[in-house]
């Protein structure tokens, strides 16, 4: 239930929320627009975050309270400081020349550097309200705290900003210098090059501006901001992952949890009055929910899973699954076998065809087998039957985990933390390395390799580029993200 005064400053907030009614990028015309949920942090109609719908420039309450964390870098709404020193970027490191700016751009993969109206900006703004949530440092963006919590938070936000808070500062090295190794790489950083420097990480310490990122998302700090734990010898994290180390986090309103009622449910902590199902609202059986995952009853769950299109069952929303062109198969060599011959395909490459999977171009070309009927084919977004078109279901997961499997130039990936799917055609492979951080392959080419240096941690590298929503696109293809676990 609000109090009055917390019914008051929503209504507030609402009457000025520049992202009301914005288009999701995830959704696209499936989504009406941007409505928040009244508690929750994602958009009441799509279920995608915030940060899938911003646009136009940094939010006002974000801004002030940007403001009030980091004043110098970050003026209040109207100032005619932007804190930036080249009128073509949102944000710029303070302190530096316009041609220091280009140069340190130029260090990063071009889908992060934030030009106004690109986007890079926007990529900005999805990272300003993930590393720094609002609701970890002002009680107002929380939803119905009483006065002990709202207390707390005051002087958690308070002790994390005297003692932990830091705003990384690029300078040269000077070439008088003999380098300095970074700190996240453990590459050379050479005189004159300029680095990123942390003063509560160590004196001396440095990164490579493309380096300098959170330590467990890997994501780069936005605007250099960071958070340093006590003792971490270097290690560096993002506000919202700081965070999580000192508190539990509600996996429902994605807030901090101080005192009041919680429950233990799905090996996560939550308020009590937020364990509810996000499809229909009803309360949820702590002792029956899954860990991981999207939170949903037993009627909401079974409705929205998937059909192996081999044996007809059901494959759960959490569950491990191979998935290409809408199709869905349990990940077993019975259920993603060739459909002529039976030979097993995890790991193998693998031609689609009217509906099914072959081995070889000759199994394809022998003579039809009969398809299931179109129920047991249904994507689990209710789009067309598997075989017949149309784009596939939305996206299950909406985070960045390793990828894993080397394939061709289509087909489906399954690796450790998320799948892949191919929404093009063409030859592909599945598989899994039993590691974190594994290859993918595209026509023939390795686009990646350790989690260092491409997506599986949602960063840019090597021509990908993560959309919202659950979508990465490289050379034009679009992969989708799903939800799973492959140990190894």
């Amino acid at each position: 239930m609000f109090t009055r005064g917390s019914r008051r400053r929503r209504s507030e907030r609402d009457a000025e929320d520049p992202d009301r009614g914005r288009p999701c990028r995830a959704c696209q015309e499936l989504c009406p627009g941007f409505q928040e949920h009244p508690w929750r942090k994602i958009c009441q109609h799509c279920k995608c975050p915030r940060g899938e719908h911003v646009g136009g420039g940094v939010p006002p309450t974000l801004q002030r309270v940007l403001a009030r964390l980091l004043p110098e870098s970050h003026p209040p709404p109207g100032s005619e400081d932007s804190g930036c020193s080249a009128e073509e970027f949102a944000w710029a490191p303070p302190g530096l020349s316009p041609d220091q700016v280009s140069q340190y751009f130029s260090l990063l993969p071009p889908p992060l550097v934030p030009r106004l109206r690109s986007p890079g900006e926007r990529h900005r703004l999805r990272e300003l309200l993930r590393q720094l949530p609002p609701h970890d440092l002002e009680p107002q963006f929380c939803h119905d705290l009483d006065e002990a919590e709202r207390r707390e938070l005051k002087l958690f936000a308070q002790r994390r900003k005297r003692e932990n808070l830091g705003q990384g500062s690029v300078r040269p090295l000077p070439l008088t210098s003999a380098g300095a190794v970074c700190q996240q790489c453990g590459g050379p950083v050479r005189g004159g090059a300029l680095a990123v420097f942390a003063a509560r990480a160590g004196l001396g310490l440095c990164w490579h501006p493309q380096c300098f990122q959170c330590h467990q998302c890997h994501q780069p700090l936005v605007d250099l901001v960071y958070f340093c734990p006590g003792g971490a010898g270097g290690r560096l994290l993002c506000g919202r992952h700081h965070g999580d180390t000192l508190r539990h986090r509600c996996p429902g309103c994605d807030e901090l949890i101080f005192g009041g009622r919680w429950a233990e449910a799905g090996g996560r902590r939550w308020h009590l009055r937020h364990l509810r199902c996000l499809e229909c609202e009803g309360p949820l059986d702590p002792q029956n929910l899954p860990g991981g995952g999207q939170p949903l009853c037993p009627p909401c769950r079974a409705r929205g899973a998937h059909l192996c299109d081999t044996c007809g069952d059901p494959i759960d929303l959490q569950a491990p699954h191979v998935t290409h062109r809408g199709q869905h198969w349990h990940p077993l060599p019975g259920c993603f076998r060739c459909a002529p011959c039976g030979r097993p395909l995890l790991g193998r490459p693998f031609l689609p065809r009217g509906g099914q999977i072959f081995c070889s171009p000759r199994c394809a070309q022998g003579p039809p087998q009969t398809p299931r009927s179109a129920p047991q084919r249904r994507s689990w977004g209710g789009g067309p039957p598997a075989g017949e078109g149309g784009a596939p279901g939305r996206a299950v997961g909406r985070s960045w985990g390793a990828l894993g499997g080397v394939g061709g130039s289509g087909g489906a990936v399954v690796g450790t933390g998320r799948g892949l799917e191919d929404t093009g055609g063409g030859w592909g492979g599945v598989g899994w390395p039993g590691r974190s951080w594994g290859l993918l392959g595209v026509a023939g080419r390795v686009l990646g390799g350790t989690g260092r240096h491409w997506g599986g941690t949602g960063r840019c590298w090597g021509n990908w580029e993560r959309r919202g929503g659950g979508y990465w696109e490289h050379w034009g293809r679009r992969w989708e993200v799903h939800w799973g676990h492959w140990g190894g």
